[in-house]
């Protein structure tokens, strides 16, 4: 090939070399403006744009005289932009440090630091370093005062509890991640927590946010305010009372509940040892032990205030009368064919009529009319008559975490249950659903539901959204057996009865003591006892229904329920009289419990 033809072949290379390069450009081109371009578009928007979420403010819980229980309070975080700080601005560490209460060394390093490596190994700048948290107004402004740009406050909401440990149990809290762990908190939090709001607009280069392209703006709303049935004097008093007790007997627990019988609203609902309910993540000041609800969580064999029951079902099937008499002395009596033996008493009666074995609480008596019942209409019959008082389920309180005792069927009872079960043995409750047995009687016979919800409102409009009514789960008793049994246990306040420390003269109160030998290590031990006494007032129109338990009592001889309970229910019942107004009994009937079907 000679050389002007070896040129003009270098020439046509090199020409289709460059063809082929303004080609390939060429068709990046249309790719990238043509076919490519909707996707490009909208990744380039995308990157621009911005979705920044409003919080919202978490309901209020506020007891039924309108004190403030639980409420979200304002709060900021105080963070800072390093790549946006302005050069003259990164000098100004120690106004920042002084204006947040910070080490000046903190501050400098966070104005430093504008870029952070992944695990990956790449490099990302920081867009927002947190300098201090949930710190209040006055801190806020303080910042705001500097007009550093970089510098931004995010506004959240930290949960309070004005009250401390004022019905900790019955309220709960929220823990540090946001998330309810109990109570009230737990159980309304579909309606206390609210919907957080949204802005979505568009950002520069330098990531600030051009609120003249802002595309869409979602306003919270906040959580409805929950009002419980809780009154905060009587709740007070509860605790005060359950405070002084434990000083005195040293116990392993206490509790106290007050409400109203013929609606079932709880007005107060105590438990001892209790926590802050702000410092609910301290273990030494909140031990998981503290905050068990013990109301409804533990239960207990409830012993002679459980007698209620089989008093009533044999004056309601007409198998006895108050003027119906039983040898206490017997120590043995035949039941279907065989000889049961009968429990003890603590001290001789002999024969007596039905007034005397409840004033003074005979075991021997009681059982007696409970195998009557049994043989007569059947072992079945009298389970089911226990179960018409609430034993053996849950109350369907709205606390969480309940359990609903321990009661076997006729079918696994041995030969000795038949004996114990008539006077609260063989038999295991929980503290509420004893109280809510005994309000049987005041409530004319029927099982109310317990209540600790008033109503739900609107935060704004303050507009009930939804309103709570007394509702009965219905009836263990006729009227006329309630008034009968109601009578009865007047007595045992009285003279003569396990509880005249329970009396306050003028109110009629009727109660039934209760002094539970504690299985330990599978026996009925003689130092270890529950004592309680659960009762209302007054008598012909009852106003309030109180139980007292405390778990094992320390001091000189028994824990009778007489000596440690029924005192501490004087003590609360006279301050609930001076709260509520409640006046002096009169010989005004016993009416029916208004607005409640059977």
């Amino acid at each position: 090939m000679t050389l002007p033809q070896a040129r003009r072949m270098r020439y046509r290379s090199l020409a289709w070399v460059v063809s082929f390069c303004f080609l390939a450009v060429f068709s990046r081109l249309v790719w990238l403006h043509w076919v490519d371009a909707p996707r490009l578009r909208a990744e380039a928007l995308q990157a621009r744009r911005v979705l920044q979420t409003k919080p919202c403010r978490r309901g209020e819980i506020r007891d039924s005289q309108d004190n403030l229980l639980a409420v979200s309070e304002d709060v900021w975080d105080i963070g800072v932009d390093p790549d946006s700080l302005l050069k003259a601005d990164r000098t100004r560490t120690l106004e920042v440090a002084a204006a947040l209460g910070l080490p000046v060394a903190k501050v400098s390093q966070a104005f430093a630091t504008t870029t952070r490596v992944d695990s990956d190994g790449e490099e990302h700048d920081i867009r927002w370093t947190v300098l201090a948290k949930e710190v209040d107004e006055t801190v806020v402004k303080r910042v705001k005062a500097l007009g550093i740009k970089a510098l931004r406050a995010e506004l959240k909401y930290r949960r309070n509890y004005p009250k401390g440990q004022l019905a900790a149990h019955v309220i709960g809290y929220v823990n540090k991640e946001g998330d309810p762990a109990a109570g009230i908190e737990k159980v309304m939090n579909s309606l206390l927590n609210g919907q957080n709001g949204w802005i979505e607009s568009e950002r520069d280069g330098r990531h600030r946010e051009l609120t003249s392209n802002r595309l869409r703006e979602v306003a919270p709303v906040d959580g409805s305010k929950v009002v419980l049935t809780i009154n905060s004097l009587i709740q007070k008093t509860c605790e005060d009372a359950l405070t002084a007790a434990a000083a005195r007997y040293n116990p392993k627990g206490g509790i106290i509940i007050v409400s109203e019988p013929r609606t079932g609203r709880i007005l107060g609902l105590a438990n001892w040892p209790t926590y802050d309910l702000n410092r609910f993540f301290d273990p030494l000041a909140a031990p998981m032990d503290s905050q068990r609800n013990r109301a409804v969580s533990d239960i207990y064999e409830p012993g002679s205030v459980f007698k209620i029951v089989s008093i009533s079902g044999a004056l309601e099937e007409h198998l006895i009368t108050p003027n119906s008499v039983y040898d206490c002395g017997a120590t043995s009596v035949p039941y279907r064919g065989r000889m049961v033996s009968l429990p003890a008493d603590s001290h001789a009666l002999g024969v007596v009529d039905i007034r005397h074995i409840v004033r003074e609480s005979s075991n021997r008596g009681t059982v007696q009319v409970g195998m009557l019942y049994a043989e007569r209409l059947g072992e079945d019959k009298f389970y089911s008559l226990i179960k018409s008082f609430g034993f053996g389920s849950s109350t369907g309180l709205i606390t969480g975490a309940e359990v609903g005792g321990i009661l076997h069927s006729p079918k696994s009872w041995d030969g000795m249950t038949i004996s114990r079960m008539p006077m609260g043995h063989s038999v295991s409750v929980t503290a509420m659903q004893m109280h809510f047995a005994m309000s049987v009687v005041a409530a004319d016979g029927l099982l109310m539901q317990p209540q600790l919800v008033l109503r739900v409102e609107d935060p704004m409009t303050k507009a009930p959204i939804l309103s709570y009514a007394p509702r009965s789960r219905g009836r263990a008793i006729s009227a006329a057996t309630a008034s009968q049994m109601a009578t009865l246990l007047r007595a045992v306040c009285g003279k003569g009865g396990t509880a005249p420390a329970a009396d306050i003269p003028g109110f009629e109160v009727a109660g039934k003591t209760g002094t539970t030998q504690k299985i330990i290590n599978g026996k009925y031990s003689s130092t270890h006892h529950v004592a309680s006494f659960a009762g209302f007032f007054p008598v012909g129109d009852p106003k309030l229904a109180i139980t007292v338990i405390i778990d094992e009592p320390q001091g000189e001889g028994v824990g009778y329920g007489g000596k440690v309970s029924a005192p501490i229910f004087r003590d609360v019942a006279e301050k609930c009289i001076r709260w509520l107004d409640i006046p002096p009994a009169t010989t005004v009937s016993r009416g029916p419990v208004a607005g409640v079907g059977p």
